[in-house]
Parts: structure tokens; sequence; C-alpha cells
């Protein structure tokens, strides 16, 4: 899509989309990172999800801010999780998100582009899952929700309480990948045993998180993900 007419439909949908059922989600606390074969891990925890577009900030480690929202762009949803548009990075420049898609489960799926970017994943098979707590009109609906609703307020209306939630249950089963001593919490010692471990390049090591046979940048990544969760054995 060229940038004129990607500015024009950016103005088309503003004036069209009624108000009343524009409602912001978040991304969640568990799920909130995605993967740039270019610049590492993005951290989505500040990036927004309504019915019409997504705004907010992400943050990369090595390149900066990244804004859904800025001047002659912007990053738009078509109400189903279908996403287009571009997000600006400081220092990446425009990044591509058509193609990308939010499941029925709040679930990012897809792949982002950028020149300097690289690809940016939402799905790794490890350490990378971003998730928002939004849902696409028609699963709102179905489920009895008014149009504009996010996912967080319609489960809290209608699933039964349970003692811990999806979320927290596949946390726990993520922090203890990372957790090295397996104690039930992720901190100093678990560095301190990563930094004994460092640059050993070996199949089965315990500080060998992402399971690539060394320890290395990326276990220290992945490690400061988590840092400072508590999850029960």
């Amino acid at each position: 899509m060229s940038k004129p007419s990607f500015i024009i439909t950016v103005i088309i949908l503003g004036l069209s989309i009624p108000l009343s059922f524009v409602s912001a989600g978040t991304i969640l606390s568990s799920q909130n990172y995605a993967w740039s074969n270019n610049s590492g891990y993005i951290n989505f925890a500040d990036v927004t999800v309504s019915d019409s577009a997504l705004g907010g900030y992400a943050w990369s480690a090595n390149d900066g801010w990244i804004n859904f929202s800025p001047t002659l762009g912007g990053v738009l949803n078509d109400g189903a999780g279908n996403l287009s548009g571009y997000a600006w990075g400081e220092r990446l420049g425009w990044i591509d998100f058509e193609g990308v898609t939010i499941g029925t489960d709040g679930k990012f799926a897809g792949t982002a582009t950028g020149t300097l970017l690289g690809t940016l994943t939402f799905d790794c098979p490890v350490f990378c899952d971003v998730a928002t707590d939004w849902l696409p009109l028609a699963v709102v609906e179905e489920e009895g929700g008014s149009p504009g609703r996010s996912a967080s307020e319609t489960v809290e209306t209608e699933l039964p309480v349970t003692t811990t939630t999806p979320a927290e249950d596949q946390l726990a089963q993520e922090a203890e990948q990372v957790d090295v001593v397996k104690d039930g919490r992720i901190d100093v010692i678990d560095f301190n045993l990563l930094m004994v471990n460092w640059g050993k390049d070996e199949a089965g090591n315990i500080a060998d998180m992402n399971l690539d046979n060394s320890v290395d940048i990326i276990d220290f990544n992945i490690l400061m993900i988590y840092w400072g969760v508590i999850y029960t054995l």
C-alpha cells in the first residue's frame, strides 16, 4: 500500500468508526515480548489495542521506542484482528504490520517487517509470545458481550473464578525453564550460575535456557525477561 493511500484510509476510518464502539485493551503482562532478527527482544507492554487501531509504544533495548500512532502513519485494526499500516521506530524507521493478526484467543501471529528492523515475530517456539485482553468483535458478540468490550471485561463476568489463571499457569511453566536452581524464583542465584557457565558450548548445560548448546547473551536476555518472577513449583 502506498503512503498517500494509506493516509487517506486512516482518515476515512477515523471519521467512520462510532466512538461508542472503541474500547482499548492491553497487552498481557506474561505475554509481551516479540523477537526481531536484527534488534532482539521488543517489549509490547505499553501497547494498547482497540477495535480500530493499535496505540502506545513498544520498547527495544537496542533501538529505542516504536510509536504505533505516529504522524502520517499508524497501525490499524479492522475489528476482526487483521492489522495493517505502519509503526515508526526512532532508530528503525517504518515498520509494516500488513499480515499481522490477533486471533480469537487474543494472541498475535504473523510477521511485521522493516528495512532496519528485519522481521518481527510474535509467536516464536521459545520465549517470544505477545497476547492482548482485547478480543475480535465477532468473538465478543458471540460470548454475549457488547461491541468494543475487551476480553478482560468479558472473561471476568463469564468464567468461573479459579485459583490461577491460564496466563499465570503459562508464566509458571516458562519461569521454571529459566529457573536455573529450580527454587521457585528468578533471582541473583540464577544470575550467578549463568555467569559461572558463561561462554560454555555444550549440550545440557543448566544455564542454557534457549537450548542452543551455548550459554550466551540470548540466555542473559531471557533471564532478564523473567527477573523477579516468583512461581509455584
